[in-house]
């Protein structure tokens, strides 16, 4: 369920930077920009969002490989680890800060669960 609510916010943010023309006033963080360097990062950040509802969207329907889904979980946790970070110290608005948190703490979790199974109390 993580993993479609990740899939869910990171396509939404994505798809509206990559085509919709009045994303930055819509999404906290991306007000203060303008100019063509800023059009252009606001479509690579877009792309990237995309990329990576991609990759929590591959996990989900390859729920049973446990390996697999503890990589994408793993590596979702430490990007939005870092970018709670970034948005902490760099963005005025805490709300980007409070979701990329959010997701941090509930892909963390779900990556705790799908380890702890393989400890050796739980593979009895």
């Amino acid at each position: 369920m993580v993993l479609i609510l990740h899939t869910l916010i990171e396509a939404g943010v994505g798809l509206l930077l990559l085509f919709y023309p009045g994303a930055e006033e819509l999404i906290p963080g991306f007000a203060d920009g303008h100019g063509e360097s800023y059009a252009m990062l606001m479509k690579m950040y877009g792309l990237a969002a995309c990329f990576l509802a991609g990759l929590s969207l591959l996990a989900y329907l390859k729920k049973d490989s446990r390996e697999f889904v503890g990589v994408i979980l793993g590596s979702l946790t430490v990007f939005h680890l870092g970018m709670t970070i970034i948005q902490a110290i760099y963005n005025s608005d805490p709300r980007a800060m409070l979701l990329h948190f959010l997701l941090l703490i509930l892909l963390g979790g779900r990556f705790i669960r799908v380890r702890k199974a393989d400890w050796p109390e739980n593979a009895a």
